[in-house]
């Protein structure tokens, strides 16, 4: 069976309605601006700095395949939150 609206159910119906339209129209916020992976008590702030472990870790990948690497180039995280690399061995 099907159900009956009645006329306060249908007027809060188009009023629910009108309200998602009128959202839509209106501007979106402004994106924030790019995020800064290096706060300033970065310890090596001459060494580039890589967001994640992957990025880094194809940073590595590429300089190795162009003949330009050093078999004992590895990456580190940085106090500062980023991704370094580096030629040093790790000291365990």
């Amino acid at each position: 069976m099907s159900r009956s609206f009645g006329d306060d159910e249908l007027a809060d119906y188009f009023a629910e309605i009108e309200a998602r339209t009128a959202a839509r129209s209106r501007p979106r916020r402004a994106r924030e601006s790019e995020v800064n992976y290096r706060p300033p008590e970065c310890p090596t702030p001459e060494k580039i700095d890589y967001p994640t472990l992957a990025a880094v870790t194809g940073a590595i990948l590429a300089i190795s395949s162009s003949g330009r690497g050093r078999p004992t180039l590895r990456s580190y995280e940085c106090v500062c939150g980023a991704w370094h690399l580096t030629r040093s061995r790790r000291n365990f």
